[in-house]
This record gives C-alpha cells, structure tokens and sequence, in this order.
C-alpha cells in the first residue's frame, strides 16, 4: 500500500496552526510522517509545534519563502506519496482517504488534484477554488499544460503527488514570488499522469498576507513563465500553439505596462511596452502606450537639456 508524507510550510501563522495541524492529524486514512517546515517564524510558531514533537518531524530553517520551504520539505520526504499543506488552512478529514482511493482504483493516473473553497465565502456560488466551467469540464480526467494555460487554477494544497515526480521535475522556482506552483505544475506534468477530481479536500483561508493577492507580480510571473516555456519546452509549445503564447504574453505585458504607469515605475513601464509591441507589432494598443512612452521620453529629455544650460 502507498504511504504519504504531508509537508507543511509555516511562517508566522501561529494563530491559525493548531488548526491546520489538527486537520492532519484528524484523516481517516492518516499520513505515515508529517514534516513541519518552520520558515524562519518570528511567532509562537514553535512554542506551538513543541506540543506536537513526537507526532512529527520539525525543520528549522532561515527565512526563504514558500517555494524554499516546500523544497526543504521534499528532501526530507520518504514516503511514495507527498501531499501538500499550507499552515493557515484546514483539510477535509477524509481528504488523504478520498484521494488514495482514488488513485488505487484508477492507475491510470499517478497523480491526483482535487478542489477547495475559501473559508470566508463557504457554501457560496464563488466558494470553490476551481471555478464551475473549468471544474465540470476537467472532472475526472487528465490534466495537461494546455488546461494550466487555459486557466486552470494550481492549489497543490489539493494534490497528492508521488515523490518520484518531484524529484524528476526538480525544485521549486523559489524566485518566483506569486505564482510558482503554476510553473511547477506545467514541469511536473510532464513526468507523471494527473486527474482532476471536482471534490472539496481543503478550506483555503484568505487573507491580506496571502501572495496571490498580487496582481501585478501574478502577471510578471506569469510572463516569466510564458517565456521560458517559449525558450525551454517545445513539446508544451507545439501543444498549446506558439500564437497563442505570444498573444498571452503581449496581453500580459501590456497590463504589466499600465499597471507600472499607474504606480510611477517609468522605466519598467516602458521595458513592458516594448515587448508587448516586440509581440504583437500590429496591435494599435500597444503601439499607442509604446507611442506615448518614447513621446514622454522624449519631453523629459528635453526637458533635462534645458535645465543643465
């Protein structure tokens, strides 16, 4: 039988870890070993974990950010299955259970991802993190690139992923501020077989810490992303279509422009409508903001000429 090893990267969430913790340890089916990633807490976060020492395995480690302490976490893991947990939420108690059910009695897959909802919107029609089109659509098949492309949500607070994928896949991009596990799920896709299954297995807790709360840096790193697929993942390429990359990431850079506009970052500004032009040199949007950048550039230039007489 598969065994399973839970990682749970904390920082500063000691209000809300005995919950989390207690989650895990309430499964039905329970983990072999659950290995806490302490990412540099400043909080009670270890006078919390004190209490639970002989229940799971406890890593220290300086400040690095959730990628670094989920990579942390995997070269700790020993089990054939790894399940992801975030410290501030709270997993069903027959998640682990659902979900080893699941992939023992379809082997087709290796892998499983499944739903969550938000805490603060709870039985709502916007509770469910996967939204309804795209969770009916993909219920109980493969998910591929083309489906994180096309919108799918990664939350691998949901997934129960074997260690032998993480390892051919690699670590984390831990430079990667707001959204690293979409460009590890397109990595990691290509060394196993996933399903999707539209089933809650986790409560998600919002709040103002959360990093997808940042759009601008959730499209910067979207646009990261984008462009290393163009450069380093052909077979990806052909299956989405290279067009519609390029479409995608001129429409990224062009919001990243404006957004940088708005917030007075010239320069970043301007290195955006550039590319977005570089892109699509037929879109008269793109052309305009790139107009009015060289125009303003222009004008301060000028400017400066004058004032050094």
């Amino acid at each position: 039988m598969a065994t399973v090893s839970v990682i749970i990267p904390t920082y500063n969430c000691a209000r809300f870890l005995v919950e989390s913790l207690e989650s895990i340890f309430a499964q039905t089916e329970p983990p072999i070993e659950v290995i806490v990633v302490d990412d540099g807490s400043t909080d009670e976060t270890q006078d919390i974990l004190a209490g639970y020492r002989d229940r799971l395995v406890v890593v220290q480690r300086e400040h690095g950010g959730l990628s670094a302490a989920r990579n942390h976490g995997l070269a700790q893991a020993r089990c054939d299955l790894v399940a992801f947990h975030d410290a501030d939420d709270v997993a069903r108690p027959d998640r682990l259970a659902f979900q080893l059910a699941f992939l023992r009695e379809n082997p087709v897959y290796d892998a499983v991802f499944c739903n969550g909802e938000r805490m603060d919107t709870a039985e709502s029609a916007n509770s469910r993190l996967v939204p309804p089109t795209i969770a009916r659509r993909l219920d109980r098949k493969l998910i591929t690139a083309a489906h994180i492309f096309e919108g799918y949500p990664v939350y691998f607070q949901g997934a129960l992923v074997p260690r032998r994928a993480f390892a051919r896949a690699g670590e984390l991009d831990v430079t990667l501020r707001v959204q690293p596990d979409i460009e590890y799920a397109y990595r990691l896709l290509a060394h196993m077989r996933a399903g999707f299954v539209d089933r809650v297995v986790f409560q998600y807790r919002w709040h103002t810490t959360n990093n997808s709360g940042d759009r601008l840096g959730g499209r910067e790193d979207i646009a990261r992303i984008l462009e290393r697929l163009e450069r380093e993942d052909p077979d990806t390429v052909r299956l989405i279509g290279r067009r519609r990359i390029r479409l995608r990431l001129a429409r990224h850079y062009y919001r990243i422009a404006r957004r940088h506009l708005a917030l007075g970052n010239i320069a970043k500004a301007d290195d955006a409508a550039t590319r977005a032009v570089d892109l699509r040199p037929l879109n008269p949007r793109y052309q305009l903001l790139r107009l009015w950048h060289l125009t303003r550039a222009s004008a301060a230039a000028r400017g400066h000429r004058g004032n050094s007489h």
